[in-house]
């Protein structure tokens, strides 16, 4: 089969192509990772601050398409570091080798060591890793599916406390202040938030928040509808500012959260976590998911890493 590459230019049409991709593949490979739920937050939320058709879409992105034009590949770095996900037509798979070719040459070029996320169950993915030198670093996430039939909804609040939608409590700042408090990050800014809200999948009515009696937003999260499964949802993300942890408040919202999904016709939702020992896995087991999935990272060493490349390069 032939096909060609190139980078992903950020363009709303590409971008749709690729939500296209990933719905498509979704319905064909268990194992794929990188939803088009996840590419929506990349472009929307985690990039916002990234110029649209800046350098950073077009190195952390890249496309393979067949001779018809139609993407049967992605590679993607999440957070432009040393991560990358690969996702492939199960019917293109023989095209791994130019994807590793281009991990090596370019991608990885300046980088020494790549990381690549794959679910411990992937055995073809893991077996192709191996075979290109990578090795397995760590269990790095997990991933629980609830099925809202089976699990409990209700809750209680603290008196004073209530949960709202970001449209019934549009406090920005708070959101902001609670964000950097619930992940350690002073570096979350208003534009992350209002590209969130912008995703063509985002609906306000799961853009929840607990509120305390001052008015302070101290715990959150967000639900959305899978594009490639009927009936599908997840919550992502989940946050508690961390002067208000241990008392409920996560599990209240997502419960709710939950409750709204089930009523418009969700049946089946997951969420991603941090493995073990991040204490958030506590609360994920205790609202009571139906499986969980291990994700692993492989990884390998750059020639990049190797002594003498630098001075090779700069002659």
């Amino acid at each position: 089969m032939t096909t060609r590459d190139s980078a992903y230019t950020n363009s709303d049409d590409e971008y749709q192509e690729i939500c296209d991709f990933l719905d498509r593949l979704a319905a064909q490979d268990p194992f794929a990772h990188w939803e088009s739920g996840r590419m929506g937050y990349w472009r929307h939320s985690l990039h916002a601050a990234e110029a649209p058709r800046g350098a950073f879409f077009g190195e952390n992105a890249h496309v393979w398409r067949d001779d018809h034009g139609s993407i049967v590949a992605l590679c993607i770095s999440e957070y432009g570091k040393n991560d990358l996900f690969i996702e492939v037509s199960p019917a293109y798979r023989e095209i791994y080798s130019d994807i590793f070719r281009w991990i090596d040459e370019v991608w990885a070029a300046e980088r020494t060591e790549v990381e690549i996320d794959v679910f411990c169950e992937d055995t073809d993915k893991i077996r192709r890793l191996e075979e290109n030198g990578y090795r397995f670093l760590r269990h790095f996430e997990n991933k629980r599916t609830y099925e809202l039939e089976g699990v409990p909804l209700d809750y209680e609040l603290e008196a004073g406390f209530t949960i709202r939608t970001f449209s019934e409590h549009p406090d920005m700042a708070g959101r902001v202040a609670l964000v950097q408090s619930a992940f350690d990050n002073p570096d979350y800014t208003e534009a992350r938030l209002t590209g969130l809200m912008s995703s063509p999948d985002y609906r306000d009515e799961y853009n929840l928040m607990v509120i305390s009696p001052s008015g302070l937003p101290v715990a959150y999260c967000v639900g959305w509808h899978e594009r490639a499964r009927v009936g599908h949802g997840f919550v992502e993300p989940v946050g508690t500012h961390a002067d208000f942890r241990r008392r409920g408040f996560a599990q209240a919202v997502i419960r709710e959260c939950f409750a709204r999904l089930k009523a418009s016709g969700m049946y089946t939702v997951e969420i991603a976590s941090r493995a073990e020992p991040a204490a958030a896995n506590f609360l994920y087991d205790s609202l009571m998911p139906s499986s969980k999935r291990e994700v692993h990272k492989y990884g390998k060493a750059t020639s990049a890493a190797q002594p003498g490349h630098r001075e090779e390069k700069t002659g």
